[in-house]
């Protein structure tokens, strides 16, 4: 925390964002649940208090990860998901890194992991990666998660239909590491 924010008592949604290097919307979600406690004024906006914020980040990240980038990915085939852990859990980017295999337990690692982005495959099974990302955009408090489509069947309808669902960009399979890394910000050129 920037020593001008620890010497306020009470943070606004945009401060404490700041300090935890996610958007307001995200902190607004964690107040509606409950996960951070608010104080609203009298005009109905939220304060937060340094201390529980303080007690929330350590709760949040106990293992020190302040900062860390929080990756999801979710694809079905193992050999993606190994590969793309080893190049985003390599100890030189800062990254957590959680995979899911299909679209329902992706799902649920949204809502208990909260990633900043999720790296998503098109086709998989029970339901894809155009649906998946859709519910993603409609959970109130993630629709600033960033969905980064992938899909070695990639054309343009499927393609439209991702952006359309609210992905920010789509990549072809085999994957281009290094403009994933540049898209995800862990690579400046």
């Amino acid at each position: 925390m920037s020593d001008e924010l620890k010497h306020k008592a009470f943070l606004t949604p945009t401060e404490v964002a700041q300090w935890m290097m996610v958007s307001p919307v995200t902190v607004r979600g964690w107040a509606q649940k409950g996960l951070l406690q608010a104080e609203v004024t009298p005009g109905g906006h939220r304060r937060f208090r340094s201390e529980e914020v303080e007690r929330f980040a350590r709760q949040w990240n106990p293992a020190g990860n302040k900062g860390l980038l929080r990756v999801l990915i979710v694809d079905d085939d193992r050999a993606v998901v190994g590969f793309l852990k080893e190049l985003l859990d390599d100890g030189v980017h800062q990254t957590v890194v959680e995979s899911a295999s299909d679209g329902f337990e992706a799902g649920r690692k949204v809502h208990t992991f909260s990633p900043d982005i999720v790296l998503l495959d098109l086709m998989m099974p029970g339901i894809n990666g155009v649906e998946v990302c859709r519910q993603i955009k409609q959970i109130p408090g993630l629709a600033d998660v960033r969905v980064i489509a992938m899909s070695g069947y990639l054309n343009p309808e499927n393609e439209a239909a991702l952006l359309a669902a609210g992905a920010e960009c789509c990549m072809a399979k085999p994957l281009d590491t290094s403009r994933l890394l540049q898209l995800m910000g862990l690579l400046h050129t």
